[in-house]
């Protein structure tokens, strides 16, 4: 199946694509090729069994931001931004451009590009771009801190994993950009921090993984840049209290924050999250720095390649056909 804006293609816009494929069974796997292009709107895909393949240059925008007004007047909140959403599982993206272009700032607030609620997914060469909250990676957590519900995108599917891989791509942002509570693996990946705006510190990771679960994010081989205006970042804070995000052998830029870690403004946060760095340079000077309550520097003490973290599954060898 084919997307794109010539005559000979079998659709024009993406969501109209995903919507016939939703009509079919979802046992069988399809591809679905997108001509290149800027594609202007918001993408629901909750079908399983599925692959995207940009061809050219793909990009996939759209500018919803957590303080927009909802039809009730009320703000639409985080979970109601993204420009794409992915609810299902044996997915594979690859060669996409994506994109939430609201900005930032006190009237913004939250803007997800991607809200990956899904199991058993590959990012390849794909780029994320935006601001605070580009990167939401489902479960969300039992239940909100300030609201009453979450709200945004119905959520149709539970799974009882939620493991995803990003191979090979560039994932920028400000403030928790990287955020929530699945088994996420970034390997070969550049994770570049933006200007976040005056008074507000930066943050590259926000995990919330569930109690219990043996994995949360997993930086391996990745690069960690930033623009050039901007101030000290940190590695992470645990949006929920037993977050787990481990980078190993890592290029770190200047730009991350002596202290490495934050613990969101709750000290019995320390006793429960798992912070680590492994494998990376000037490891001696650092752990001078480094709050203490983070893990060691030294060479890894358990195999964390892919075929550890996600035990018992190799979905990303699968081709989809």
């Amino acid at each position: 199946m084919l997307v794109g804006k010539e005559s000979f293609c079998d659709f024009h816009t993406i969501q109209e694509a995903i919507d016939s494929l939703e009509q079919q069974s979802s046992t069988k796997h399809e591809t679905l090729y997108i001509l290149s292009g800027v594609y202007e709107e918001e993408v629901r895909i909750y079908r399983s069994h599925l692959t995207i393949i940009g061809i050219g240059y793909v990009e996939i925008i759209m500018n919803r931001y957590a303080k927009e007004l909802g039809e009730t007047g009320e703000e639409i909140g985080t979970f109601a931004t993204p420009t794409i959403f992915l609810g299902g599982s044996h997915l594979i993206l690859e060669n996409l451009v994506i994109v939430n272009s609201a900005g930032q700032g006190k009237d913004v607030g939250q803007a997800v590009a991607v809200y990956a609620h899904c199991d058993e997914t590959v990012f390849r060469n794909c780029t994320l771009r935006g601001h605070q909250d580009t990167l939401f990676t489902g479960p969300l957590p039992p239940a909100p801190k300030e609201r009453l519900v979450f709200g945004g995108v119905h959520l149709r599917e539970h799974h009882h994993q939620y493991r995803q891989l990003y191979q090979n791509c560039y994932i920028e942002g400000t403030v928790d950009f990287i955020f929530g509570g699945a088994t996420a693996y970034f390997e070969d990946c550049e994770i570049r921090s933006l200007y976040p705006g005056a008074d507000t510190i930066g943050y590259i990771t926000a995990a919330s993984t569930p109690k219990g679960q043996k994995h949360g994010y997993v930086f391996r081989n990745c690069y960690l840049t930033a623009a050039s205006n901007v101030p000290a970042v940190f590695l992470g804070r645990p949006w929920r209290e037993y977050a787990k995000t481990v980078f190993v052998d890592c290029k770190i830029g200047g730009h991350i924050h002596p202290l490495g870690w934050d613990n969101w403004s709750d000290a019995a946060n320390e006793q429960t999250v798992c912070y680590q760095e492994q494998g990376v340079q000037n490891a001696d000077e650092l752990r001078k720095h480094r709050v203490p309550w983070a893990g060691c520097f030294e060479k890894e003490e358990v195999t964390l390649g892919k075929e550890h973290v996600f035990t018992g599954s190799d979905f990303w060898k699968r081709e989809g056909k």
